[in-house]
């Protein structure tokens, strides 16, 4: 219960702070929760109704990384949200899996909750400088290839509102046998120079006119 309390307590904190923030189009009750287990649903339905008090205006969603059949809270939800990272943390090196395992994850979630979805995660670690060909993990062609890969899914299926890669830039994190300097997901390095991907993503972007 003291989780819950501080949980609800931080809900409204950040729509009193946020709520009148034009950027803001829904509110996110978390990240990446153990939604598969018995206590996630009361737990999560107490919180999006308290969200929804504090905001009728915008939808609520829960960023999740669980399977469809396992997760028990997603119904409680307007968007499902996603954590995704086929070819890298699941079949690393696979990126033939990609289009696969997207497609048809993307397809049992629609088929159970025929709701909207967004990636709000997916990407690779890539080291600037580094390119091999055929593209290997931690290269530069890789990062660009396995993106270009969920691309694909995306604007094949009309259910799928949006996509977020992981990450903007290069960033710091505590020491670990996965980590090399920290997180090297982004499009650009810590100090803002470009990646391949950068300029894949402008392409991409522009000529959805996202970037108008």
């Amino acid at each position: 219960k003291q989780t819950l309390d501080h949980h609800l307590t931080v809900m409204e904190e950040l729509v009193q702070r946020d709520k009148n923030h034009p950027s803001v189009v829904m509110w996110s009750v978390g990240n990446e929760p153990s939604s598969e287990q018995e206590g996630a649903r009361p737990y999560f339905e107490k919180v999006a109704a308290r969200t929804r008090e504090l905001d009728p205006s915008r939808p609520v969603t829960l960023v999740v990384h669980r399977e469809p059949e396992s997760c028990q809270v997603t119904d409680l939800f307007d968007v499902i949200a996603l954590n995704r990272y086929y070819s890298w943390y699941t079949d690393p090196g696979s990126l033939e899996v990609v289009e696969i395992q997207t497609e048809e994850e993307l397809k049992r979630w629609r088929a159970k909750h025929n709701k909207p979805i967004i990636m709000t995660e997916y990407g690779a670690d890539t080291i600037a400088g580094f390119h091999q060909e055929p593209p290997v993990m931690f290269t530069e062609e890789y990062q660009v290839e396995m993106l270009e890969h969920y691309h694909k899914v995306f604007d094949k299926l009309d259910f799928v509102i949006g996509e977020h890669v992981w990450n903007f830039a290069d960033f710091a994190t505590k020491q670990g046998a996965g980590r090399v300097l920290g997180n090297k997901k982004g499009a650009f390095t810590r100090d803002r120079q470009p990646k391949m991907l950068a300029h894949t993503l402008r392409s991409r972007w522009n000529a959805t006119g996202e970037c108008d």
